[in-house]
């Protein structure tokens, strides 16, 4: 029987309200489109009963604003090109993910410049660095809310109020966090929230999207275009919400599972999923205190999402990875996660490390038998 801990790249076990919504919708051949046909009015009542729980649940103020795409690459990459114009500088950081900084990079060539403002070693970015990165003509600035790699969690709340002071819109990917850290839109200054459905939130892969705070719609030209089903005599993207963001065949089946998802989060009790994760991640901590191994980030787990990269002296991580699986049938991740800035950071590129990721289900036991396996495979080797 294996253990699985690899939560932070998509979560394992979903709840059991989320696929019987799922089973249901396919056994009674329900296949209709939004706004494409009457039989499509239940699928435009699932979209709209999904946004209002994410609307509830992100506090957005108008369900509207809630943007269905296939995942956080995806806003990613709609709000960034969407936003940025040729001549604007735009900060980040150095833990972001690729789907961040593939999309700047490529914007480069389009006339954007960027900054990737420096974090300490664990990963964490203090607030004071960004007044002095700005510039004249920058216009917003990008951030994860938890890193991907070492789970450091950043202060999203006095960063975009710095950033609000200086006129910039701010863009949040929280890939690592909705589901199992509050978010809130206004209380913590978010302009541009970017999620995915398959993490900590528990639904489907294939469906994520963002949120918008109000006006902000209006400084993003849609980046996707095509069919919505509304507005079909318009030779260009109508300009209304939300079908300026969402062309094309809506995920119909993802959106259900989202909100189905979603709403058993909340049944289960967010705080009370957080709690449970943190003190395995405690627990976890201090049973690596006692290997040979490096651990890397805040090693706080009062400070970061359920995600602990380690490295064994001297074994490549892929190995370390492999042993633990062969050996003990543990499910980790090894390399460089898709974020090679971070690695720099942390002072583990080109290598990477394993990263371990724990989930809502995970159990004491299961972080006990990891440690013992981990220090059956650093003394017997790999």
């Amino acid at each position: 029987m294996s253990i699985y801990l690899n939560w932070a790249a998509t979560s394992y076990q979903k709840p059991a309200a989320m696929t019987d919504a799922v089973t249901a919708y396919l056994q009674n051949n329900h296949y209709e489109n939004q706004n494409r046909a009457l039989a499509g009015v239940e699928a435009t009542s699932i979209a709209l009963h999904t946004r209002e729980v994410l609307a509830k649940l992100f506090n957005v103020s108008d369900a509207s604003n809630v943007l269905f795409t296939e995942n956080a690459t995806m806003s990613l990459n709609m709000v960034l090109n969407g936003l940025l114009r040729s001549g604007d500088h735009v900060l980040t950081t150095q833990m972001e993910h690729n789907a961040v900084i593939r999309p700047l990079e490529r914007l480069k060539d389009d006339g954007v410049t960027v900054t990737y403002l420096p974090c300490d070693q664990t990963g964490y970015l203090p607030p004071e660095t960004i007044k002095p990165a700005v510039l004249p003509n920058t216009s917003a600035f990008v951030m994860t809310h938890a890193s991907n790699v070492v789970g450091t969690i950043q202060s999203v709340t006095e960063c975009f109020k710095i950033a609000h002071e200086l006129g910039l819109v701010t863009v949040l990917d929280a890939s690592q966090t909705a589901g199992y850290l509050p978010i809130d839109m206004v209380a913590m200054g978010i302009d541009i929230l970017v999620f995915t459905g398959h993490k900590s939130l528990l639904g489907l892969a294939g469906i994520g999207g963002f949120c918008l705070a109000p006006g902000l719609a209006d400084q993003i030209e849609p980046w996707l275009v095509g069919g919505t089903g509304n507005a079909s005599e318009l030779p260009r993207q109508p300009n209304f919400l939300p079908d300026k963001f969402e062309p094309g065949t809506p995920n119909t089946i993802g959106i259900l599972s989202l909100g189905a998802s979603v709403k058993a989060l909340q049944a289960m009790g967010l705080a009370k999923i957080q709690q449970q994760e943190q003190a395995l991640t405690a627990q976890f901590l201090a049973g690596l205190a006692e290997l040979p191994v490096t651990v890397y980030g805040p090693k706080d787990a009062t400070k970061m999402v359920p995600v602990i990269s380690v490295n064994g002296q001297g074994i490549d991580p892929g190995e370390l990875s492999w042993a633990l699986h062969d050996r003990a049938g543990i499910i980790t991740r090894c390399g460089l996660h898709c974020a090679p800035m971070a690695h720099k950071t942390i002072g583990t590129f080109p290598e990477g490390t394993v990263r371990f990721s724990l989930g809502y289900t995970t159990t004491a036991q299961e972080i006990e038998t990891t440690l013992t396996a981990l220090a059956t495979v650093l003394k017997e080797g790999v």
